[in-house]
């Protein structure tokens, strides 16, 4: 038997580690779970626990932390470590850091269990598919590891793994589950284009039965409080047999609302009337820019207004709440263009918009494309980057300044829209804590409806990732 510790920085169930954990412990191994920020006494739990190994999922913005835990962790323990998630996948030279002695890239359910299998046997794993991993100053670097292409076969996530010791967790009434992994589109700004170069010649989107994600939702129904069934997949309306199926046995079987996200081209009335019938309470697309042409030359998003105005139409004709996505701070985009994607919003009347300061992630087709316009730095590496929702934004573009208090104020503005002339002249002002207050409300007003939390239960989560978010 191996011990394996998940380590993360905020109080957030993850998807990746309670599927990880489940396929270890189905398999004989141990696994626990802390956040690091909500332990007074961390490292002595990390030593009372004692795994052999200590595992962290990363995302890029919040790498350097993880690392520099795991560089404080192995000052005290001898123990290997190991990072997994979208940071290490996209920039395996982070194996060469202090601490860091293995990156997996691509999907960890059988990697990171055959990892577990060779430590507990006490065999070499440097050649295991998956992994780079550091010894004796080497470095080797493995091909990616196994793709599931059967997500059926993956037993049901390990909510024990937070809920055993995060009680905020546990009492929350929303659950999240995950019907498909992957997407068929290739936004500018996303890293699938990426992984299908990965796994290059496999089927990169794919879907669970909706018998085994019924089976899954009643499970949980049965162990947990379960008032809203928040679905996690990227683009959840892509494919739409499937999703009349899925509506169908929710509504008849489960008998909770449900919310999702979707594309606005793929929200016919067909569709829309199928997410109503079947228990849909709230849903969120994608706008990102409210200039057509920015929004699919720049964006590839491959998505017009028409397509985006027909949607909203029909989802207010359903009486169907829905969110919006929104961008500022892109590159090209001017002032002009930042203030159509506010008239747009105002337009289409979103119930919960949303908005966020555009961060280029480096390898990224959008990143590539801000370099060569000279609006970002030749020398700009993943270690430049923030935190999404932080508000940094290292592109070098025409009032800044000005875009950046849009971004701010957007919530305000479209639900309020006679405040149009206030605005533009309140975001000539310098960016203040007044500005980011209202905007930290309205991110929290539109996930408190999406997420089906609650009031109390969203203050709770925004205060324990007021730093994150």
């Amino acid at each position: 038997m191996t011990k394996i510790l998940f380590l993360q920085d905020v109080l957030f169930d993850y998807m990746g580690p309670m599927q990880l954990s489940a396929i270890l412990k189905n398999n004989g191994h141990e696994t626990d779970l802390l956040v690091w920020e909500e332990e007074k006494d961390f490292m002595n739990k990390v030593k009372e626990i004692n795994p052999d190994l200590i595992a962290f999922s990363t995302m890029s913005g919040g790498h350097k932390a993880a690392i520099e835990k795991a560089r404080e962790i192995k000052k005290e323990l001898k123990v290997i470590t190991v990072f997994g998630g979208a940071h290490p996948t996209f920039f395996p030279e982070m194996i060469n850091e202090e601490g860091v002695d293995i990156i997996c890239r691509g999907e960890a359910d059988y990697t990171l269990l055959e990892l577990a299998e060779y430590i507990n046997q006490g065999k070499d794993f440097t050649k295991l598919n998956g992994f780079w991993v550091k010894k004796d100053n080497k470095v080797y670097k493995n091909p990616v590891g196994k793709l599931v292409e059967n997500l059926d076969e993956l037993p049901f996530l390990d909510r024990e793994l937070y809920y055993k010791r995060y009680k905020l967790l546990r009492d929350l009434p929303v659950r999240r589950f995950m019907t498909g992994r992957g997407c068929v589109y290739n936004c500018s700004f996303c890293y699938v284009h990426k992984m299908r170069e990965m796994y290059k010649g496999k089927v990169y989107a794919r879907k669970r039965s909706v018998s085994h994600v019924v089976e899954e939702i009643k499970a949980v129904q049965k162990k947990y409080s379960l008032k809203n069934v928040r679905i996690s997949d990227d683009t959840f309306t892509t494919y739409p047999k499937w999703l009349k199926e899925f509506t169908t046995a929710i509504k008849k079987e489960i008998g909770v609302p449900f919310s999702c996200l979707a594309r606005a081209n793929e929200l016919n009335e067909e569709i829309i009337k199928a997410l109503k019938e079947g228990g849909c309470s709230c849903l969120f697309f994608g706008v990102e820019s409210g200039n057509e042409q920015l929004r699919n030359m720049i964006l590839n998003k491959n998505l017009k207004d028409d397509k985006i105005i027909n949607a909203a139409r029909l989802l207010k004709k359903y009486k169907l709440k829905f969110g919006t996505y929104n961008m500022f701070g892109m590159p090209t985009e001017t002032l002009k263009d930042a203030i159509q994607t506010i008239k747009l919003n105002i337009k289409l009347k979103p119930d919960y918009p949303f908005s966020t300061i555009f961060q280029p992630y480096p390898g990224t087709n959008i990143s590539k494309f801000a370099q060569e316009q000279g609006v970002l730095p030749k020398d700009f590496s993943i270690d430049d980057l923030h935190l999404m929702h932080s508000g940094e934004n290292p592109l070098i573009i025409e009032n800044k300044k000005e875009i950046t208090n849009l971004q701010s104020l957007a919530w305000l503005v479209i639900k309020f829209p006679r405040l149009q002339p206030l605005v533009k002249h309140m975001i000539k002002l310098p960016p203040n804590k007044v500005f980011k207050l209202i905007e930290k409300f309205g991110a929290g007003w539109s996930r408190m409806f999406f997420f089906g939390t609650g009031f109390k239960d969203t203050l709770s989560l925004a205060w324990k990732l007021r730093n994150k978010l």
